[in-house]
């Protein structure tokens, strides 16, 4: 027979944003109960020990100058952060060609370079006119949510092959999904969450800055343990019953009952709960469409990171490539080495539908185009197809096709009863970071506290 469990607050998912919601709620003298499906916490943050005794991350690892909670989370635990290595040449492969530069510009055509920071200015300009905290009420919303990405991406005027490679698998990178299946409002508001689109492409001053010692999902183990047995894994959600006086929330070998749930588990996966009263059909309407796409991340592990005495820095980029994207991912002190290998939507399908020998031999030979036979050699490798994990089922976030924003998405942060709604898709600043996963945890306990003040 399922253990039932009483509680003040139910939390679904121990992802950042549940696992915070819980410890706001526990600190404030509540009870609570968290279900994750997954046989550990953190979601889409993963950090994970290699055969070699490497410690990465496999899913979300970086933080930028303007994730505060988040810092302030990893001080208050005695967690130390660190520079992601920057130094060295960078470089930029395209048609057979390697380009080696420094700073933030590849060395392609000036006017190409040119046509990119245009862009990157138009899109900043008319993200300023999106409301943060509804981006549904823009001047242009209507027509703006019309626009699918592919649209916009039609009209950008970059003529060099090499420059829109580049721009194309950049923006693909933020939204995994296909660009026809993707509001371009929703480009919008992800810029103006996290200030400006370069924000989100950089590592020096940008969203890839800062890595955490340990790896990025020792806050959430931390936290965890503070809430000690509240926690409860292996234990997905089948059902969440409301009665009007509270709600029943049965998981796998467990169930609890609270006054109130806080659901923090991405939106593609809601409606595989079972609802009494039945959701209704805006709100699965949103949560069916709001889904993530297709995005794979490689560690590959040396015993040294032998590029920086090479004198490169470990970022490069090779648009359509095994391996589109690579970042130098070691630990603070610089040993072993590890290169965190990306590769983005259809590139990442076509990728991913080799056998596993030869999926690992084309990585493995994107990098040795870049950074010589010592790439060919590594200890250790792990790679992780993020929309293959069945809790998770994409990366880095949901994104929202044309029209949901402007017709559904005051729903995002809308309860439903006594349901709750946090996750990093329902943040208003830093929406798709840890960022935004934290902040969006912090609300909806306030939320609950609220209201069971009220109770």
């Amino acid at each position: 027979m399922d253990e039932t469990l009483d509680a003040d607050v139910c939390v679904v998912g121990a992802g950042y944003a549940g696992l915070v919601a819980a410890r706001r709620v526990a600190r404030a003298g509540r009870s609570v109960v968290v279900l994750e499906a997954r046989d550990r916490v953190g979601g889409r943050v993963w950090t994970d020990t290699l055969p070699s005794g490497a410690v990465v991350d496999r899913g979300a690892g970086w933080l930028g100058p303007g994730h505060s909670t988040m810092f302030a989370l990893a001080a208050e635990y005695g967690i130390e952060t660190y520079r992601t290595h920057v130094a060295g040449a960078h470089l930029l492969l395209h048609g057979g060609t390697v380009r080696r530069y420094t700073g933030l510009i590849p060395k392609i055509s000036p006017l190409a370079v040119a046509a990119i920071a245009w862009n990157q200015f138009r899109i900043d300009r008319m993200a300023r006119r999106v409301p943060v905290d509804a981006p549904w009420d823009a001047p242009k919303a209507s027509e703006w949510d019309r626009m699918t990405l592919a649209d916009f991406m039609a009209k950008v005027p970059i003529r060099s092959a090499a420059g829109r490679d580049l721009f194309d698998m950049a923006v693909r990178g933020l939204f995994t999904g296909p660009f026809e299946e993707t509001s371009f409002l929703h480009l919008l508001f992800l810029v103006r969450a996290h200030g400006s689109i370069n924000t989100l492409f950089s590592i020096e001053g940008g969203a890839q800055e800062n890595l955490v010692d340990g790896g990025a999902a020792g806050i959430a183990t931390r936290i965890a343990a503070e809430l000690g047995d509240a926690v409860r894994l292996s234990a997905p959600v089948r059902a969440i019953s409301d009665d009007g006086d509270g709600v029943l929330v049965r998981a796998d070998g467990v169930s609890a009952r609270a006054a109130h749930v806080i659901v923090t588990i991405p939106p593609g996966l809601v409606p595989d709960i079972a609802f009494t009263p039945s959701l209704p059909d805006d709100r699965l309407a949103l949560y069916r469409a709001a889904v993530a796409g297709p995005e794979s991340k490689t560690l590959v592990v040396y015993d040294e990171p032998f590029w920086r005495a090479d004198g490169f820095s470990g970022q490069a980029a090779e648009p359509g490539s095994a391996s589109e994207v690579t970042i130098d991912a070691s630990p603070r002190s610089g040993r072993p080495g590890v290169l965190a290998s990306f590769t983005f939507g259809a590139v990442a399908e076509r990728v991913d539908a080799l056998a596993p020998a030869d999926r690992r031999a084309a990585v493995l030979d994107a990098l040795v185009r870049r950074f010589g036979p010592k790439a060919g050699d590594p200890v250790d490798y792990v790679e992780t197809a993020w929309w293959k994990q069945d809790w998770t089922r994409g990366c880095s976030m949901a994104h929202f096709p044309p029209g949901l924003l402007t017709t559904h998405g005051h729903l995002l942060r809308v309860p439903y009863g006594r349901v709750h709604w946090a996750g990093t898709e329902t943040s208003t600043d830093h929406h798709g970071a840890m960022e935004g996963a934290v902040r969006s945890g912090e609300r909806a306990a306030a939320e609950v506290l609220g209201r069971t003040r009220d109770d």
